[in-house]
């Protein structure tokens, strides 16, 4: 470099450095080991490669190396298939993990035309799912069911035009609530409405649960609000907490609730509101077999004096949407429930189905921009719907391994592991057939740590 270049980088406070070859064996992401930990104590390889239907060629790749493919790509961050490539260059971290060879981005995309289009590599992949939240749920006999639809926005060749006037797709996805996984999916077309077969999926989240588990509880908004599925869970013992809709029935049914039995609304913290007030009353739908309670809930949004409670049933005739409607200064939202058989207060009602907004809406949320669920690769319907799956499981083996690891990354979101954890800079040597993970002091306490809380947890 002449005096004249070395001037111009003194002037520009430009630092001064060469680049050079390296003969060591590099890796930026040694954090990956975690989660290959993981996947072998879970001894999912043997699962999927008992369950899954055998490749008509012989030198196909093994399923369980395209599905450890998939896990590790969801979990570095990929957002579509090409991302494999990443992979691909960490050949000496891929070889501690066991993977010889990664397949390629068109190998998976024909893999997951091939897995969406047959049922029993789909029930295999749903079996996998199961194992995964046997280990999560340990020993539990019972669970809170959320179910929510969620809109992919895919401008697709197959899509149609969704509820929100663009095309994609409205899957459906029930979660547990106490683990924060997913139990099952339905990959739906646009066109579908997401009130559509509520109850069929219901019965398809019992049958997804490990043996000897079942359904105590259930969430679900307002395109839960049928008779079919009240008088199911009704007659099967489960409690529900369902968003009414405001129809002219359920507001006639509202009259009765005098003034008097309005109280302030206790919150989860105990707090009470300044603004919003709960009372109960009973209704029923014309289908269902036995009349139900209905926790009304009214919040102030104007200044002027409280109308008289028998001018609700006209005022209440001004819907806001389906789940609302204005009277005066109040807006009025309801809840469908039986939890009144538990003895829940009202406020415990409002508390119970308000958490749905974290257990299942925050979930899918992270399901959708953490794990590539909104980001579906292929321009055919099934391929897509494994992809949907395999986004699920991915997101599931974090929602265990968060359970898992220390207390520290109990609250973190899949994104900040990727920086704290995953991107872990390190040397990776073979010698005498034993691997060695060089990395920095700092980092290589926090993988052990991982590794051996991974290592010494109960799965059941």
């Amino acid at each position: 470099m002449g005096d004249k270049s070395q001037d111009i980088y003194k002037a520009m406070n430009i630092v001064n450095y060469k680049t050079s070859d390296s003969s060591h064996t590099l890796t930026s992401r040694t954090g990956l080991v975690v989660l290959g930990e993981l996947l072998k104590r879970l001894k999912l390889n043997d699962l999927i490669e008992r369950l899954m239907p055998k490749a008509q060629r012989n030198r196909a790749y093994r399923s369980s190396t395209v599905f450890n493919t998939f896990m590790l790509m969801l979990h570095e961050g990929a957002k579509c298939l090409d991302d494999v490539r990443l992979l691909q260059q960490e050949s000496a971290l891929m070889g501690m993990l066991g993977i010889k060879q990664l397949p390629s981005a068109h190998t998976l995309g024909n893999w997951l035309r091939a897995v969406g289009s047959n049922q029993g590599a789909m029930r295999a992949l749903d079996e996998v799912n199961r194992q995964l939240l046997k280990a999560a749920l340990h020993g539990r006999k019972k669970v809170v069911l959320d179910i929510d639809a969620t809109v992919i926005e895919a401008h697709k060749k197959d899509a149609k035009y969704t509820y929100k006037k663009h095309p994609g797709y409205v899957p459906m996805v029930g979660h547990i609530a106490e683990t924060d996984q997913v139990v099952a999916t339905e990959f739906r077309a646009g066109n579908v409405p997401p009130n559509k077969a509520n109850l069929e999926f219901i019965q398809r989240c019992e049958q997804a649960l490990p043996e000897g588990v079942s359904v105590s509880r259930v969430r679900i908004d307002a395109a839960g609000y049928q008779a079919a599925l009240i008088n199911y869970c009704e007659g099967n013992d489960i409690r529900f907490a369902i968003r009414a809709k405001m129809d002219k029935s359920l507001k006639e049914s509202m009259t009765a609730i005098k003034d008097s039995q309005w109280q302030a609304l206790v919150r989860s913290d105990g707090s009470v509101s300044e603004t919003e007030e709960v009372a109960r009353t009973l209704h029923t739908m014309v289908e269902t077999e036995l009349a139900f309670t209905v926790v009304v809930q009214r919040q102030l949004i104007g200044e002027s004096e409280k109308d008289p409670q028998q001018d609700l049933l006209p005022g209440l005739l001004g819907d806001v949407d389906e789940e609302s409607a204005s009277c005066g200064v109040y807006m009025y939202r309801a809840i469908a429930t039986n939890l009144d058989g538990d003895k829940l207060t009202d406020h415990e009602v409002v508390q119970f189905y308000n958490q749905r907004a974290d257990a299942s809406e925050n979930r899918i949320k992270e399901l959708r921009s953490d794990f590539a669920g909104a980001h579906l690769p292929c321009s055919d319907f099934d391929a897509n719907g494994a992809y949907f799956k395999l986004s699920s499981i991915a997101y599931n083996l974090w929602a265990l391994m968060r359970m898992i690891l220390p207390v520290k990354w109990e609250r973190c979101r899949a994104t900040t592991v990727r920086y704290r954890l995953y991107a872990s800079a390190g040397q990776i040597v073979r010698h005498a057939r034993q691997w060695t993970l060089k990395l920095n002091a700092s980092r290589r306490g926090q993988i052990e740590e991982a590794i051996w809380s991974i290592r010494n947890c109960v799965l059941t």
